[in-house]
Formats: structure tokens, C-alpha cells, sequence
């Protein structure tokens, strides 16, 4: 087996001059990352996009990315990050539990000895647990994205045996578990993981390349002058599809056509919405997956998120880097964003609609608030964005390796 003796100092600094870790010497050899992912679409793959490609930018790391097959990797948002990557691997991994899991264990334990990285960083908890079930000389660092325990809809059973899984593995095989909220990292040292073991790093996400408003207006085949209520992310339950039904039947009820809802997003909306796909309101206009979707926020006048649970909803930050106010399910990450820095309004979390719809009912009729709000996301912004998220995950590499050194 090759050494995995390191220098821990430079040249991995952080860019950010808000960091303190300072050089004492220039190591020969890169910090070599292998980042494990088992599904890599949506929220997930613009975190990876921004963090491979900002690492990059750091002279001296090297990053391996490591993928599954099929469709879980979504090609369009990390085609760039790829250019990035000293090496680029898929295996078969699979999102279901069984006994299918073994052989992926084995060929992602073989694949890591082969390029021997300083640091194992897997995100999701899939990838999460097949990862740091790979014992070896690298440091195991885990992102959730959401814990799976934070679901509400969980049994008693799924939740004691998912929430003992994050325990245990997060005790005995993680160096470092990364919540993207104080509400997520909250939450796992509820589930019984050592606080000393949790660290927050919240998202963050690069400005937008956005369209004219009346552009974006055009190709989604929004109303130029309605009031467009958007919605991005995955077609399913978490994100509650069939609230956003029940919220877009009320909005008619109440504006006709004057006030519109865009979803975009992958999956299948019907199947997500389930009986609410029988009756589906005429100002909800379903455009399915967009390339690139973010440039396409200026269409937007609000951004809805009705979401069951989640870690740090990503799409909310993309919202406020484009000045788009905020209406939201109160789930983790969700106080701190949108209540913590005024960029919109929260609600419950529960399947009536009628709050989440006066919600939106507020900033449709009181332009005050509204532009109030918009300027709250302008300067909000440098909270959440991509260069600290970077700088503060590559601290956490730089402090596991020089504990080890230590």
C-alpha cells in the first residue's frame, strides 16, 4: 500500500481571506479527495459542481469523483465540474437497500485503495453508508442532505432503525459529519452522534447567469404580465408536489390567471401529485426538467416551497442569489434563511393550504413587502455564498489531517 504520510499545511489554503489557516510549508505531493455520491441530481449536484469546482481553484487538490451508473447522476449540471476531476469513476450502486450492497461496498473499498485519497468525503446517506463502511487510512467525511430521519412521515420502526444507522456509523466510522443547517446538525446530535464529530456548513451557491425576465418568461411559456409563483426540484413527496397542486387551486380560486404557478423539475409530476393529478388547476403550468434551471429564476416573482422535510433546501439560496422572495414549509435550514434574514414568509408544515396560500396572497397584494424582501435577498446574498461553503469545507479537511499529524 502506498503512504499516506501528508503535509497538512499549504498549499491548501482556503481562498477566502476570511479564513486563518496559514502555510508553513509547500507539500509535494496534493491533497487527494475522493467524493463518493450515490445520487447526484437536483440540489445535490449543484452542490457537487460548486465544490469540485471551487476546490479545483485550490493549486494543489486533487478530487476523484466516484458515481453511480444510470440515471442518479445528472450529467447536465456536473458536465463542467467532470473538466475538474483527476478521475471520474461509476459503480453500481443502487438506492435501495439489500443484499446488492456487498459487492458496491467491495468495489468502492478496491477502487479507494487503488487511488489512495487523503480524505473520503461521500454525500447522501446511500453513498453515506457504503463509504464509511470502507475502512482504510483516508478520513471519512459525510453530508447527509437532509437526514433521512428528518422525514415526518417516517414509521417509529424507520425511524429507530435509519436514525441507529446514522448513529453508529457516525460514531465509529466518520471523522467529521457535515450538517448544511444548525437545524440539521441540530438533529443528529439528537440521533446520539458526538457533537465533536458534527459540523455546520451551510450552502452556498455562485450569482446566476439569469435571462431577461421576459426571455425566460417566453421559453417556460409563462404569462408576461401575470404574477408567476415558481417552483424547482424533484417531482415527488418530500417536496410536496401535491401541496403545490392544492396551493396552485386556491391561487386560481383567488386570481384567475392573474397569479400563475411554473413547476420545473425531474420525475414524474402526476405520480408525485397522486389523487391531486386528477384535477389539475389551469394556472399550473408543468414544464418538467430544464437544463441549467437557475438562469431561469427571473421568470419567477416568488419562489414556493412546500417541501415535508428537508436538510438546507439549496433552491431556496439559487432564489435569493436571483432577488426572488421566498414562501416555505418550516423545515430545517428554513428559519435560518428565510426568517433569519427576511427574505420571505413561513408556514407550517402541514398539507392545508390554506396559510401557505395567504402567504403568497401577501406579497402578491402588498408591493411594499415585497420589494422589502428583494432587497433583504440582495444583501443577503455573501451569507450563503459558494466560495464560503468551499473555503469551510476544505478547513475541515485541513484540521482532520492535521489531527492525524498531530
Amino acid at each position: 500500500m502506498a503512504s499516506m504520510a501528508v503535509a497538512v499545511t499549504a498549499p491548501w489554503k482556503p481562498h477566502n481571506a476570511m479564513s486563518s489557516i496559514a502555510p508553513a510549508h509547500v507539500s509535494p505531493s496534493p491533497l487527494r479527495v475522493a467524493i463518493v455520491v450515490e445520487a447526484a441530481g437536483g440540489g445535490v449536484a449543484m452542490h457537487l459542481a460548486d465544490l469540485i469546482t471551487g476546490l479545483r481553484v485550490c493549486a494543489n487538490v486533487q478530487i476523484h469523483l466516484i458515481a453511480p451508473l444510470g440515471e442518479r447522476f445528472d450529467s447536465g449540471i456536473l458536465s463542467d465540474a467532470l473538466a475538474h476531476c483527476a478521475s471520474f469513476h461509476r459503480l453500481p450502486f443502487r438506492r435501495a437497500v439489500g443484499s446488492h450492497d456487498l459487492p458496491s461496498v467491495l468495489a468502492l473499498r478496491r477502487l479507494l485503495y487503488r487511488l489512495q485519497p487523503h480524505v473520503v468525503h461521500s454525500h447522501s446517506s446511500k453513498a453515506g453508508a457504503l463509504a464509511r463502511l470502507c475502512r482504510g487510512p483516508w478520513k471519512q467525511v459525510y453530508t447527509p442532505h437532509a437526514v433521512y430521519t428528518l422525514n415526518p412521515a417516517l414509521s417509529g420502526a424507520k425511524r429507530r432503525f435509519y436514525g441507529g444507522v446514522e448513529r453508529v456509523l457516525g460514531n465509529a466510522r466518520s471523522d467529521a459529519v457535515i450538517a448544511v443547517s444548525r437545524d440539521e446538525a441540530k438533529h443528529l446530535v439528537e440521533l446520539g452522534i458526538a457533537p465533536k464529530r458534527v459540523r455546520t456548513v451551510v450552502n452556498g451557491v455562485t450569482k446566476p447567469n439569469l435571462l431577461s425576465r421576459q426571455t425566460a418568461r417566453a421559453v417556460l411559456g409563462a404569462a408576461e404580465h401575470a404574477f408567476i409563483v415558481g417552483f424547482v426540484g424533484r417531482f415527488d413527496a418530500q417536496k410536496g408536489v401535491d401541496r403545490l397542486v392544492r396551493i396552485a387551486r386556491e391561487l386560481s380560486r383567488r386570481y384567475g390567471d392573474n397569479v400563475q404557478v411554473v413547476a420545473m423539475g425531474s420525475g414524474n409530476f402526476d405520480q408525485a401529485a397522486g389523487a391531486e393529478a386528477q384535477n389539475l388547476p389551469e394556472n399550473l403550468h408543468i414544464v418538467g426538467r430544464v437544463e441549467n434551471a437557475r438562469r431561469y429564476f427571473s421568470a419567477f416573482d416568488v419562489f414556493a416551497l412546500p417541501s415535508r422535510y428537508e436538510g438546507f433546501p439549496y433552491v431556496c439560496i439559487e432564489a435569493l442569489a436571483a432577488h426572488i422572495p421566498i414562501v416555505a414549509t418550516q423545515v430545517a435550514g428554513v428559519s435560518e434563511l428565510v426568517e433569519g434574514h427576511r427574505v420571505g414568509l413561513t408556514v407550517a408544515n402541514h398539507d392545508d393550504p390554506a396559510a401557505f396560500t395567504q402567504a403568497i396572497a401577501q406579497l402578491v397584494e402588498q408591493p411594499t413587502l415585497y420589494q422589502t424582501m428583494r432587497a433583504h435577498c440582495a444583501s443577503a446574498f455573501d451569507h450563503f455564498s459558494a466560495d464560503t461553503m468551499i473555503d469551510r469545507t476544505l478547513a475541515i479537511y485541513v484540521d482532520l489531517l492535521a489531527e492525524r499529524a498531530a
